[in-house]
């Protein structure tokens, strides 16, 4: 194995591991908990990672990327619509996505990278495309926000102490329930539906 193919597993591993640990005891578990489901030092995380936010940065950056590629995926596998958002919320939901963890608020905007921030914006793009499309063919209901999507995402994934394969199980049980909810429809949902600005206003230090 090269050094960059070696680099590439080690972070893999943590990443994963972090994925895992978060998803079960949230931001406030040690990082010496990460490191032995890794398999790695406490040391060598704090050497790659300076901090435990730059670690959950990541994560997040794979989750995103993850959010991305099922997007498109979905899009060029179906072409109907309600068939291409429902791949997409499926295949978001699967184990070891890393969607929707808990993880510690968003930092204020200067301190998030700009790979992070650029990541972020195309996922709300690729979002957004599969809200509005599936709109105009009369299939998804018309007051859903593609922000309202990336909310269920967190909330079809709360916190549990089981393993992730069981946590995916979970969440796609709740989500054949919710679907039937998301076809279009005459009645509305009440209240209104947050757009991206407050929902990640939502996700920083003292938004909470």
């Amino acid at each position: 194995m090269t050094t960059a193919q070696h680099a590439v597993d080690y972070d893999e591993r943590v990443i994963s591991a972090a994925r895992e640990v978060f998803a079960q005891q949230g931001f406030a578990a040690p990082v010496s908990e990460i490191a032995e489901l890794a398999g790695v030092g406490v040391a060598s995380i704090y050497r790659r990672y300076p901090n435990k936010r730059r670690l959950a940065e990541r994560v997040r950056i794979a989750a995103m990327s993850r959010v991305i590629a099922e997007a498109e995926s979905a899009g060029e596998v179906e072409p109907d619509p309600w068939a291409a958002f429902v791949r997409f919320v499926r295949g978001c939901l699967r184990a070891h996505t890393g969607i929707g963890v808990v993880l510690p608020p968003y930092e204020e905007s200067e301190d998030v990278s700009e790979e992070l921030t650029r990541l972020r914006q195309r996922m709300i793009e690729h979002i957004e495309e599969l809200v509005v499309t599936a709109q105009r063919a009369g299939q998804l209901r018309g007051d859903l926000r593609s922000a309202d999507v990336f909310l269920l995402f967190k909330h079809l994934n709360p916190p549990l102490a089981t393993e992730e394969d069981r946590r995916a199980e979970l969440r796609q049980r709740y989500l054949e329930l919710l679907l039937p909810g998301l076809r279009e429809r005459a009645d509305r949902l009440p209240g209104e539906a947050p757009d991206w600005d407050e929902l990640f206003q939502m996700c920083v230090p003292g938004g909470q």
